[in-house]
């Protein structure tokens, strides 16, 4: 899940940040359907770590 449905003001933002989501989904392949984007990576990789981090911080402000 992504949240509620964004104001109309915020809606190509969250598409955008929504297509990163699933953008990380398909790259490192996410299988958790309950949980956006998967569990925290085990190994610090710096791409993927900080991605993942970045997303994370952003789905927070939904």
């Amino acid at each position: 899940m992504l949240g509620s449905v964004p104001p109309a003001g915020e809606t190509w933002e969250r598409m955008d940040h929504a297509a990163l989501v699933l953008a990380h989904w398909f790259t490192y392949r996410i299988t958790d359907q309950g949980v956006a984007l998967g569990a925290v990576p085990d190994v610090y990789v710096q791409r993927r770590t900080e991605w993942h981090r970045e997303l994370t911080t952003d789905l927070r402000r939904w």
